[in-house]
């Protein structure tokens, strides 16, 4: 039986290298002569404790990214959860509160969660995004019998690619910063194969109490609100609006890269996907959608975002997750997404704060 848990590296298949480091950083469990089962959860976890509290995982995320964890067996949401939480609290991290939830995601272990589960045809791409939280660490319950990879592209990388293919946007990014905005339809009118309103528990439902009536609800609803932006509206249909203004460009601390760091190609493809480019910019579900803008509200134009996802799709790297594989990313650094697959595939996540980018001004 294994009595100590060590790890080894070892190479991803896909991986790049930036800036002198690989991307994603491999990492496995060493294995003891004879002995060929994956150690007890209890002693991964025991291991795991120590790279975050001996700085380990801070600096290989720092420097790489990504570090994909493999060999630690026994795959489930109360494994997944076991071991990242004794990885980031050894750190000094702590869960991120999720609040504007927009898609469907359950929870379903101490700090973990269902991968965005909408839309729930899987043969459908879903481009790159950063999440609000520090750290989004995905865990592999169930691989796919074909496809489901989870690409994954350096940042600061494609902020130099971009800089060289679409100065102007950066230029009008850097200028005017980004109106993120997203719509949240009323309750019973959610987007199909999407669920989520702004009622939502993890939306900005976190107080609403039985028996509250509409006026109530949306009031309490402002209050999470609040904690995001200040630029929301109601819609006569009672669905809510809401803009986060955002920098667009970020500089890592620790490196001081400046980082792409925003949505735009993951808003944009949805939007040029279902078809509500053009006016009255109504999808092929019925639902609307909101096209991307400046800061100043200004609407940016389609040839660069549909250059900009063209940029950054060459960039992807696909990694392919096994069963019982632990991929910790800095989503700073990192971008991620998914690939479509067929059959059944079961990836879980986790999300985690402790310290923010610089804005650059």
């Amino acid at each position: 039986m294994t009595t100590h848990v060590e790890f080894e590296s070892f190479n991803i298949p896909g991986a790049r290298v930036y800036y002198g480091n690989v991307l994603p950083y491999g990492l496995q469990v060493k294995c003891t002569e004879g002995s060929s089962e994956p150690p007890p959860v209890a002693q991964s976890a025991a291991a795991l404790r120590s790279l975050g509290e001996s700085g380990k995982i801070k600096e290989l995320l720092e420097r790489h990214g990504a570090v994909l964890i493999r060999g630690l067996g026994h795959p489930s949401a109360q494994t997944f959860s076991e071991l990242v939480c004794v990885a980031e609290e050894g750190r000094g991290s702590y869960p991120h509160e999720q609040i504007g939830l927009a898609g469907k995601r359950t929870p379903v272990a101490k700090a973990i969660w269902a991968a965005n589960e909408g839309p729930q045809d899987p043969s459908q791409l879903v481009l790159p995004i950063h999440s609000l939280s520090d750290n989004i660490h995905f865990y592999c319950l169930k691989k796919a019998p074909e496809g489901g990879a989870t690409p994954i592209a350096n940042s600061a990388n494609i902020y130099e690619k971009v800089l060289a293919e679409i100065p102007e946007l950066v230029e009008e990014v850097q200028k005017r910063g980004l109106g993120m905005k997203m719509l949240f339809r009323s309750p019973g009118n959610e987007e199909k194969g999407n669920e989520f309103d702004w009622a939502g528990e993890h939306s900005f439902g976190q107080e609403f109490l039985p028996g509250d009536d509409e006026a109530t609800q949306r009031q309490k609803a402002e209050k999470q609100v609040l904690r995001l932006t200040s630029d929301f509206k109601w819609l006569e249909d009672g669905s809510l609006e809401l803009t986060q203004h955002i920098p667009g460009i970020r500089r890592i601390p620790s490196s001081g890269r400046l980082v792409w760091f925003n949505g735009l190609v993951g808003r944009h493809g949805i939007t040029r996907d279902i078809g509500a480019l053009d006016p009255p910019y109504v999808g092929r579900d019925g639902m609307s959608y909101l096209l991307c803008v400046y800061g100043d509200e200004t609407p940016i134009p389609r040839k660069y975002l549909d250059k900009l996802i063209d940029v950054i799709d060459e960039e992807e790297i696909n990694v392919v997750l096994e069963e019982g594989d632990l991929l910790l990313v800095d989503n700073f650094q990192v971008s991620h997404t998914r690939e479509p697959w067929e059959g059944e595939r079961k990836i879980l996540v986790s999300l985690w704060d402790g310290a923010a980018p610089i804005a650059v001004s």
